[in-house]
């Protein structure tokens, strides 16, 4: 049998393509919300120049709030337009032409000329009152007052000085936020000088029941330092052991007394010391607010030199070290012709100016405007407004002038008013100063500017007239009444005759005086219902009224 022969081949290669399709579940996932965390940007902060344009605004009658906690608060921009407006005036046709008004630039006032030389003048012409020493420190303050804000939603800052200290008991301090001592003074080495009345005062049991009873009323109390010797200034400026001896012994000072922080009342002229004054202020807040965070901290400082780049103080550099600055918004005068302390309007520099300034340097709520409670006085050829003054200028406060039977005239260039009078040698004498009306329209100024507050220089120097205290935190009556402005005479006689014609112009413009368009004012006196009076007037004109400032 044949074998038969097998032969093996390989299976040819097979290729296949399927299609799987496998099943895949529907997935249903939550919604979730993302969170994408953005940065917080922080932009610079950039001042705007809005151009400011001349307006003419219609007359009203206004009353201020009757307390102070009522006086609304608005922007910063909205102030400064308004008290530009005050004292630009015009025409409200050029609201889009109008150019942009700057700040007027106010210089320092030389040495002679400071407020510091007034009170030189003072302690040289008038003795310091017997004070008997304290026989016990003050109580600490309530927490009504050590727990308070430095400053109150609106400040009516009060100065004491010593030789007011024996009629402390009339201060109104009902209506007052802060009442400083003035004062004690600072020496070259920054020790405080521990002789002298303001260091009597100090010690004195008068304080020690004046700190008593304002902390009883939620007044705050501080301690007023004043140093006025350029020399000392110098040194104090750019010494820094000065400054830790003098930052000691304020705050020990303070301590002492219980008081609630410190006010500097450093008066120097020029601008060598301007970059230390910066330095000094610096430190002695960081001092005063380590010892206690609650202490408040002011500086004083001139009329102008929120617009001064070569004055000694630095106010936009300063702001953020201190509570406020005490404007000193007075010592307006020339000394060569009778003339305003403290002008409202109409001449440069005056108060609306100062508030401008101020505003385009630091925030509304770190001005406190200082209002003067005494004027100046010169001997003159006769009483025309403006005489040539033969002496002068001498301080005189309202309560001398109150007590005297001159008639009191308006000079609505100012806002403010006058009086001329002869003395019983015949010599004729004319007096600027401040009443009820005029401070409460530098209250009025105030509070359309939306400024921290007012403040007085000083306490006492109105005789503790409550109607000038009551016209300072807006509770006058819109009305006022003056004699009308005196014909010129040289007579010789006690009483000038030219205020008693019942057929006298109802003008309350004195002659010879350019009207700046805004005649009138505010009233602050006679009609306060507070007991106070300004001084006597014979036929009256009718009422003025004065052009309100616009609420933006």
């Amino acid at each position: 049998m044949e074998r038969a022969r097998l032969r093996w081949s390989a299976p040819a290669r097979i290729r296949t393509r399927r299609r799987m399709r496998v099943p895949l579940p529907r997935l249903r996932l939550p919604a979730a919300r993302l969170r994408i965390p953005v940065p917080r940007l922080r932009l610079p902060a950039v001042r705007l120049q809005i151009p400011v344009p001349r307006l003419r605004l219609p007359a009203v009658r206004l009353r201020l709030p009757a307390t102070p906690k009522d006086w609304p608060v608005a922007a910063r921009v909205g102030a400064a337009l308004g008290v530009l407006a005050l004292v630009a005036g015009g025409s409200a046709t050029q609201l889009a032409s109008a150019p942009a008004r700057h700040p007027v630039v106010i210089a320092d006032p030389d040495p002679n000329h400071r407020p510091a030389a007034w009170l030189l003048q003072q302690e040289q012409l008038a003795p310091a009152p017997p004070l008997p020493p304290a026989a016990a420190p003050p109580a600490p303050p309530p927490p009504v007052v050590s727990a308070a804000p430095a400053l109150r939603p609106h400040e009516v800052f009060g100065f004491a000085p010593y030789w007011t200290l024996p009629s402390a008991g009339g201060f109104d301090l009902a209506h007052l936020t802060t009442l400083a001592y003035f004062g004690v003074d600072a020496g070259a080495d920054g020790s405080l000088v521990q002789s002298g009345p303001g260091w009597t005062g100090y010690q004195s049991q008068d304080l020690v029941d004046l700190i008593n009873r304002a902390h009883a009323a939620g007044d705050r109390v501080v301690l007023s330092v004043e140093c006025f010797d350029q020399s000392s200034l110098d040194r104090l400026t750019s010494d820094p052991q000065a400054d830790q001896h003098l930052a000691d012994a304020i705050v020990a000072a303070v301590a002492a007394k219980s008081m609630d922080g410190a006010n500097i009342d450093f008066e120097g002229t020029g601008s060598a010391d301007r970059a230390g004054m910066v330095r000094l202020v610096e430190y002695l807040s960081q001092r005063l607010r380590a010892a206690n965070p609650h202490w408040q901290v002011t500086v004083d400082t001139y009329t102008g030199s929120a617009t001064d780049t070569n004055g000694f103080f630095d106010v936009r550099s300063m702001a953020n070290a201190v509570d406020a600055f005490f404007v000193m918004a007075y010592d307006m005068e020339r000394s060569d012709a009778p003339s305003p302390n403290a002008p409202l309007t109409g001449r440069t520099p005056s108060d609306a100016e100062a508030v401008a300034g101020y505003l385009s340097a630091v925030p509304a709520s770190k001005v406190v405007l200082g209002v003067p409670f005494y004027g100046y006085q010169w001997a003159t050829t006769d009483n025309t407004p403006g005489s040539p003054a033969t002496s002068g200028p001498a301080a005189v406060t309202y309560a001398q002038l109150r007590s005297t039977s001159a008639p009191v005239y308006w000079d609505s260039q100012s806002d403010v008013p006058w009086t001329a009078y002869q003395d019983p040698a015949g010599q004729w004498h004319e007096a600027y100063f401040d009443d009820p009306h005029s401070v409460a329209l530098k209250a009025q100024l105030a509070n359309q500017a939306h400024l921290a507050g007012v403040g007085i220089w000083a306490l006492g120097m109105d005789g503790n007239d409550p109607a000038m205290m009551a016209a300072l935190v807006g509770g006058a009556q819109v009305v006022k009444s003056y004699s009308p402005a005196p014909a010129p005479t040289t007579t010789t006689s006690s009483t000038s005759t030219s205020t008693t014609s019942s057929t006298s112009t109802t003008s309350t413009t004195a002659p010879k005086q350019k009207s700046s368009g805004t005649s009138g004012g505010t009233s602050g006196g006679s009609g306060s219902g507070s007991g106070g009076s300004s001084p006597p007037v014979t036929q009256p004109p009718p009422p003025t009224t004065v052009p309100t400032l616009p609420k933006l």
